[in-house]
């Protein structure tokens, strides 16, 4: 019996270290505690990749704003573009809707199609002359003619004649300002011993016509040597070759201006007797060019009669 006890004794101390070693083997087991590192770990890159994707959006939307700011320059810029061609367009239509109305307003009344009677003036004084121009004709300059004569100390300057410019006020000036004007010299005595007339094409009532037209086919100048008082026939004045009224830009293909002085000697309508004369044409190309526009080429004409 005593034996038997012993022996249960030793089972349960045996028990109780296999207890204990089940205890230390499976101790209690702290999972927050040891899993911390990497819970913060995780917190970490999350917070990582969160200032990544703020900083891509930040300059996503600066590039976006930069884009739409540049977007927004450039369409101002067309527009003030489409402006600027929109008014020069206009200005070119209303120029030439002026010009067009003149010239129907010429075609109305035959004082805007037709120069002064130039051989009457002749032999007349300034005074006579501007009452026979009529149409509003007004001194605009005039200048004296001077020759020097003698030599040495007995030089002296003596006026030998007069020029004197009318402005035809009733006559309403193109669009470009240019006024229909008489040009009078006088000599000595006060007689006009030349007269001359000026107005552009369209107050003429030609209007945009071209060069070689005006003379092949308009012969505007046989026409208005008619109307400043002499006798030529259609078709006497001849269009030279372009070499002699035409000249270039620098480019040596842009047409700068055509000009030409056109004279011969032809007999007054009223006596018969022969008087010199001479006309010009010009066409002045140069704002055309700048514009792009040819109801800007500045048209025109001069016509002389000498006594």
């Amino acid at each position: 019996m005593a034996k038997h006890g012993k022996h249960a004794r030793v089972q349960e101390a045996d028990a109780e270290l296999v207890d204990g070693a089940s205890v230390q083997a499976a101790p209690e087991y702290d999972a927050l505690e040891n899993n911390a590192p990497e819970a913060t770990k995780g917190i970490s890159a999350h917070q990582k990749k969160s200032k990544r994707m703020r900083t891509v959006l930040i300059v996503v939307s600066a590039v976006l704003v930069v884009l739409i700011a540049a977007l927004g320059y450039f369409a101002f810029m067309l527009y003030q573009e489409a402006s600027d061609v929109a008014s020069q367009a206009s200005s070119s239509t209303a120029a030439t809707l002026k010009d067009t109305a003149e010239a129907t307003d010429a075609k109305k009344q035959g004082s805007r199609l037709t120069a002064p009677n130039l051989v009457a003036l002749l032999g007349s004084t300034e005074d006579e002359a501007i009452s026979k121009v009529g149409r509003g004709a007004t001194v605009a300059s005039s200048s004296d003619i001077t020759e020097e004569k003698g030599e040495g100390d007995s030089k002296t300057t003596e006026v030998v004649g007069k020029t004197v410019t009318l402005a035809l006020t009733e006559q309403q000036a193109d669009s470009k300002g240019n006024t229909p004007s008489v040009y009078l010299t006088l000599d000595k005595d006060g007689k006009i011993t030349q007269a001359g007339y000026s107005a552009a094409m369209s107050t003429l009532g030609y209007g945009d016509v071209s060069f070689s037209d005006a003379v092949t086919e308009k012969h505007v100048v046989e026409t208005l040597l008619g109307d400043a008082g002499l006798t030529v026939e259609d078709g006497s004045v001849e269009l030279p070759s372009a070499d002699e009224y035409r000249t270039y830009a620098n480019d040596g293909k842009t047409i700068a201006q055509e000009q030409y002085t056109f004279s011969g000697e032809a007999p007054a309508a009223l006596d018969g007797a022969q008087h010199a004369w001479q006309c010009r044409l010009n066409y002045d190309y140069s704002a055309a060019n700048v514009s792009n526009n040819l109801s800007d080429t500045l048209r025109l004409f001069y016509v002389y009669v000498n006594a």
